[in-house]
């Protein structure tokens, strides 16, 4: 599964580690575990999309 339907997105949390507040778009594991991550870092740590891997976070109601 690629996305999943959640009610809020939560911040980043490399960003929030950073000390920066910034809305996350994935839920997806990395080599220092599971995290949710902003667009950037998603490149960055180069995560991926799929079952055990990733997922893109879409508001309910979000047409995606």
């Amino acid at each position: 599964m690629e996305k999943a339907k959640v009610t809020s997105k939560p911040d980043c949390d490399v960003c929030w580690m950073a000390g920066v507040v910034r809305q996350a778009q994935y839920d997806a594991k990395t080599k220092m575990g599971w995290g949710y991550l902003c667009e950037d870092h998603f490149r960055y740590l180069g995560a991926v999309l799929g079952t055990g891997k990733g997922q893109r976070l879409i508001l309910e109601g979000e047409n995606q």
